[in-house]
């Protein structure tokens, strides 16, 4: 460390104190009013040299390092001393720290090295605890902010989703919050705690709502020609049975006829028709003729509507259908293994929400809608309408997924050859189906950033609506019903309480549960009234002996003397 200019006295001339100053170049001045303001006007004027005048003109004791150096081109104007100071330093990539009567000037790569050789005297360690973020999560974005000597050191990561059998349960678990323990630098760990603070916020929620609507309408129309011919011998002679005159069912040929020359010409394509529609049948000596005709129309539309709700970047999923379970069988060279298999089928919503801070929400999305189930050889199949997108959406605006429209037309044509090509008459020697489906399926997704205090309140009064529902299914029995006949009493007895009847209170409480005696809330009414819990401690050996051992072995102590329900 070298002094580059202390305060001198040069010598007194008539009751003054004269100062030496630094020659300058022409134009160049430096001058300190006696109310400590600046004003200086410099050409490339050397650091050293400005430091010197400003020291002998401010009566300032500046000390200024080797490395401190550089030229000075400024024009000041009555500012003061210390910004003057600062604003020369910080043009020469330097800085001045003032300890007691003594300014120090440095360069700002050595003032953070002797940041770093103070800091170094007094290592501290530090715990920070993390509520919403995971310490994997925060470790790589901590990292750069510790200095070379800096550690850090997380909670390990935690078992992730829902476990479904023991190994997958958690283990031994942290089962606190996570942690960061850091030791650093004082002022590392002040940067550190800003950028943890920062990070570790409560996350958003999202409300998904999607509406999925299939409309399915299938129109069967069907006409079929039957008739019947008989040479030789008539309907009647063959004994013949017609149900309605709807169908003919002949008998046997007699034995007088076959010396005879007999024939018969029928069609079955009344048959091809199902059950239904119009039918119109003739019967006459040897000919009958029935005609059936059918026109189908089913309209089936299903809604469905599945809402949940779901943290920022997370990944949500509600199924509501069946599972229908089907065996599958693998064959190695030695054993044949089967499996239990399932087939999910029904409505289906897979999304993940990212929230954005201009009110728009990004959402990787997959709904799907389907049905299906096993066929006669115990095979699953499918119909599924379903779609994968990633889109953007504004904050509770509804936006139109997906759209499909498909029909089809099958048409089917059964007749004689020849004559059911011939006009008019060809309609009796042939069957005619038309098949026409269409489908619609239309896809809607509403996202609501959610607000906790607004959708708390709403979650409260779903639950009253749930509640309500319950105790309406309770009035909906019958009257002389145990849990009419209960509930009543319990009302009775919450009467006569509210009218300081006490006695016929406790009547009312003792029959609710003398009729259902697991009905909670007349239990702890009778408990109220009595003044003491109807609980039996002694029930159960083994309890009793557990319980004991307790007491005995002083895990347990006592709150009061022992009472006739823990007497042995």
């Amino acid at each position: 460390m070298v002094v580059v200019s202390l305060v001198t006295m040069l010598g007194m001339v008539a009751g003054r104190t004269a100062w030496a100053q630094p020659p300058l170049k022409e134009g160049n001045t430096v001058v300190v009013t006696p109310s400590d303001r600046v004003e200086l006007h410099v050409n490339e004027a050397p650091l050293a040299t400005v430091l010197r005048l400003l020291a002998t003109q401010g009566r300032r004791n500046i000390v200024a390092s080797p490395q401190a150096s550089g030229t000075v081109t400024a024009d000041l104007f009555d500012v003061k001393f210390h910004e003057a100071l600062k604003s020369i330093l910080l043009a020469n990539d330097c800085d001045f720290v003032e300890r007691g009567n003594f300014i120090y000037v440095y360069t700002l790569k050595e003032l953070d090295e002797q940041e770093v050789a103070t800091s170094r005297q007094v290592p501290v360690a530090r715990l920070f605890r993390l509520s919403y973020v995971s310490a994997e999560d925060l470790l790589p974005m901590i990292e750069p902010l510790l200095s070379d000597e800096g550690t850090i050191v997380g909670t390990r990561e935690k078992k992730v989703g829902l476990a479904t059998s023991a190994e997958e349960a958690g283990g031994a678990s942290l089962a606190g919050m996570d942690a960061l323990l850091i030791c650093d630098y004082p002022s590392r760990l002040l940067q550190i705690e800003s950028v943890i603070g920062e990070l570790d916020v409560r996350p958003q929620q999202v409300l998904i709502e999607a509406t999925i609507l299939r409309a399915q309408l299938n129109e069967n129309n069907a006409l079929g020609i039957d008739f019947n011919i008989v040479g030789g011998v008539d309907f009647q002679v063959l004994a013949s049975q017609s149900p309605a005159v709807t169908d003919v069912m002949p008998g046997n040929v007699p034995n007088s006829a076959f010396p005879n020359s007999n024939y018969t010409v029928r069609t079955d394509f009344n048959d091809a028709v199902p059950n239904g529609g119009l039918t119109f049948g003739l019967i006459k000596d040897h000919v009958a003729v029935f005609l059936r005709a059918l026109e189908q129309v089913n309209d089936t539309t299903v809604v469905a509507n599945p809402k949940v709700l779901a943290l920022n970047k997370q990944r949500g999923e509600v199924i509501v259908g069946r599972r229908d379970g089907y065996l599958t069988t693998t064959v190695t060279e030695t054993t044949a293994v089967q499996t239990v298999d399932f087939l999910e089928t029904g409505t289906k919503l897979v999304f993940r929400p990212f929230i954005g801070n201009d009110g728009f929400v990004r959402m990787e999305i997959h709904p799907e809608d389907s049905s299906g189930g096993l066929n006669e050889a115990q095979l699953p199949f499918k119909r599924t309408t379903e779609v994968t997108t990633n889109i953007l959406v504004r904050d509770g605006h509804t936006i139109l997924i997906a759209g499909l429209f498909r029909e089809s037309t099958n048409t089917i044509r059964g007749q004689l050859p020849i004559l059911g090509n011939v006009p008019v008459a060809g309609a009796l020697f042939r069957t005619t189906t038309d098949e026409t489906s269409r489908e619609e399926v239309i896809i809607l997704l509403t996202v609501h950033v959610v607000e906790p205090e607004k959708y708390a309140d709403a979650g409260a009064g779903a639950a009253e609506d749930v509640e309500r529902v319950r105790i309406g299914g309770r009035r909906g029995v019958q009257s002389f019903g145990r849990d009419r006949l209960a509930l009543a009493h319990y009302h009775w007895a919450r009467e006569h309480l509210a009218a300081g009847q006490l006695d016929k209170s406790l009547w009312d409480a003792r029959m609710s549960l003398h009729i259902s005696p697991t009905y909670q809330p007349a239990a702890r009414l009778k408990e109220e009234l009595i003044g003491s819990h109807a609980c039996d401690k002694r029930i159960g050996s083994i309890r009793n002996f557990i319980n004991t051992r307790l007491i005995d072995g002083g895990i347990v102590t006592r709150s009061g003397p022992p009472s006739e329900d823990e007497s042995p």
